[in-house]
């Protein structure tokens, strides 16, 4: 099982007044304004549970009692496989763990000013470099591929994971043709599909519409994931102040809303079946009307609904180490460390987004991705905060060496050097003059000689070579089905 980070004291944004007016509020939302769900199975389902149902208008809405019932059957922990043990992640309580990158279209080259479309090989080697990092605890693709047919896309970059790291891995689906063919997928690398619900190596995350409106294949997605009792990510990603409320609280309540109303659903389903639920919540800039996913506030309402999530006792996905910077500079660092640390501190427990993003998320950078991993690493440092104890207290190793003396030689520094200071791998902490000595070399220059170090040497734990083979066929036929649009977008 993987260790990752616990906040054992977690940061407390809301009262519990407050959290109750954001839940009382939610519940109004759900039964008075209701949700639209574009798919005639998934009213089925809602209607025969006790929703709503509206089918001129495509809508349900929601009785309290039907909502708490979902709540109360979603399980409280749920654990997302590695194709080994040792890599498993569990979502539960306040232990912290992060995601990689998602989905970029762009790399920007090692000079930090150039930017390229990102291409197949770029899905290859980042699942790679990730997949060394101590820091990525689940594997979010990085980049999406432009050089290749988008029908069908989804197959490839599940196969590209599945055969590239050993990490969990998830993302979105093309509808239940895309969620059907990636557990195949991903079945073939477990060993059986019986194998994958024992250790579900794949999670899917099917996204709402902000505000209060599920996609067809969003909806098919979350429906077979749900059918299959494999876990998935219920997502909402609204823009405050475009689609959904400039106010916070405001933003919070519409978030809850449209995850529950998936909850609900995905419970409807199957009884029990596997959720953690997901948000992004990034705030449009009023000065541009452009994105700002490195606003302080997404930081704030990630931290508000940890804490939600907390006190209803279900797994939370949230965001954070993303940046609107166009490269690795200044700005990328402080987007990056503000909107890592506040979700942390509450508990989050996976953070996703977490690794090289730039532009928005527009944009993934191999050298940020390893800076990324430093920043988290300090920011586990952190949640685990300053243990009092009698050995720690040092009141015998201080009464040994008195006035006049140092610690260096005393056994009590060595027993507890590694395990108390985080100590990093590509900041500099050198004087000047032996910075200057050793070529003055920035942080950007030191990423990318640990990113040229990191693809030389290592190489991610292979899969059978039967199975490999078995995964490359039935990926070819996954996407000639797709590109004769049977199955793909």
């Amino acid at each position: 099982m993987t260790v990752g980070g616990r906040a054992t004291r977690p940061f407390e944004l809301l009262s519990d007044d407050e959290l109750e007016s954001i839940h009382s509020a939610t519940l109004q939302v759900l039964q008075t304004v209701g949700v639209e769900f574009h798919d005639k199975r998934s009213l089925t389902v809602l209607e025969e549970a006790g929703a709503e149902v509206d089918h001129s208008n495509s809508k349900a809405n929601f009785p309290e009692e039907l909502v708490k019932e979902a709540m109360q059957n979603a399980p409280h922990s749920i654990t997302l496989c590695g194709r080994t043990s040792d890599r498993d992640v569990r979502l539960e309580g306040s232990h912290v763990f992060f995601a990689a990158g998602a989905n970029a279209l762009y790399i920007l080259e090692h000079d930090g000013r150039q930017i390229r479309e990102a291409n197949l090989e770029d899905c290859r080697r980042l699942a790679r470099l990730a997949d060394a990092l101590d820091n990525v605890h689940v594997y979010l693709t990085l980049a999406s591929p432009q050089d290749v047919d988008a029908r069908g896309v989804d197959r490839l970059r599940c196969a590209v994971a599945l055969q590239n790291t050993t990490k969990h891995f998830f993302h979105d689906a093309q509808g239940e043709a895309g969620a059907r063919d990636q557990i195949e997928l991903a079945s073939v690398a477990a060993g059986g599909f019986d194998m994958l619900v024992k250790r579900p190596l794949l999670s899917l995350a099917p996204c709402i519409t902000s505000p209060f409106r599920w996609g067809g294949e969003a909806l098919e997605v979350l429906r077979t994931m749900a059918s299959e009792g494999l876990p998935q990510i219920i997502s909402s990603e609204p823009l405050s102040g475009a689609t959904s409320p400039v106010t916070l609280a405001g933003s919070i309540v519409q978030q809850n809303a449209e995850l529950l109303s998936g909850l609900v659903l995905a419970q409807s389903v199957r009884k029990g079946c596997p959720v953690a639920l997901c948000t992004f919540p990034s705030v449009m800039d009023m000065r541009t009307a452009n994105l700002a996913a490195g606003a302080v506030e997404l930081g704030l309402m990630t931290a508000g609904m940890a804490q939600l999530m907390r006190r209803y006792g279900l797994p939370y996905v949230g965001t954070g180490g993303v940046a609107d910077s166009k490269t690795t500079d200044e700005q990328a660092a402080y987007e990056k460390a503000v909107t890592l640390l506040l979700p942390a501190l509450a508990g989050a427990n996976l953070i996703h987004l977490s690794s090289g993003m730039l532009e928005s998320i527009l944009t993934v950078s191999y050298e940020q991705v390893v800076i990324d991993n430093e920043i988290a690493g300090m920011v586990l440092r952190a949640l685990r905060g300053i243990e009092v104890s009698a050995e720690t207290l040092a009141s015998e190793v201080i009464l040994r060496t008195g006035a006049g003396g140092h610690f260096l030689k005393d056994i009590h520094t060595l027993r507890h050097l590694r395990e108390e200071h985080f100590i990093p791998r590509l900041t500099d902490r050198s004087t000047r003059a032996a910075w200057k000595r050793s070529g003055a070399e920035d942080v950007l220059q030191r990423a990318r000689e640990e990113v040229d170090r990191i693809l030389a040497e290592h190489e991610p734990a292979a899969l059978d070579r039967d199975a490999v083979a078995a995964m490359d066929s039935s990926l070819n036929r996954m996407l000639e089905k797709a590109r004769r649009g049977k199955g793909g977008e």
